[in-house]
């Protein structure tokens, strides 16, 4: 009698474990809509062209290769204006530009950081 109830409880289990499983995995293929117009970016499309974004040079510091800009949106990455440090991907740029600069620039992720790829005097 024992052996029966146990038997008969794994049975309960499997087939609701069937009944469930099957409802959820065919909900779990639906496509969900993402076509809101507020979706940020956070890495742009390999197709997409860097935006060129207007900015204000605050601070360059080569110690960590890195410019401090004030600039306007980026919308690439779905980024406010706001002031912040990027890396660069060339050095050079840290001995080309200055503090009260206006430039225009472009970021990418390259190895998990924020990266300026291009940098440009505002004209």
């Amino acid at each position: 009698m024992m052996s029966h109830l146990y038997l008969l409880s794994n049975l309960m289990v499997i087939v609701t474990t069937l009944l469930i499983g099957v409802p959820l995995s065919s909900m779990a293929s639906t496509k969900v809509d993402t076509s809101d117009s507020k979706t940020e970016f956070t890495e742009p499309n390999d197709n997409y062209e860097l935006p060129l974004v207007d900015g204000e040079i605050v601070k360059v510091d080569p110690l960590v290769n890195a410019i401090t800009i004030k600039h306007n949106q980026i919308p690439n990455f779905g980024m406010p204006a706001m002031t912040m440090a990027f890396n660069v991907s060339d050095t050079e740029m840290l001995h080309q530009f200055k503090a009260g600069d206006a430039v225009k620039f472009s970021i990418s992720k390259c190895n998990g950081a924020l990266t300026i790829m291009s940098l440009e005097m505002n004209s």
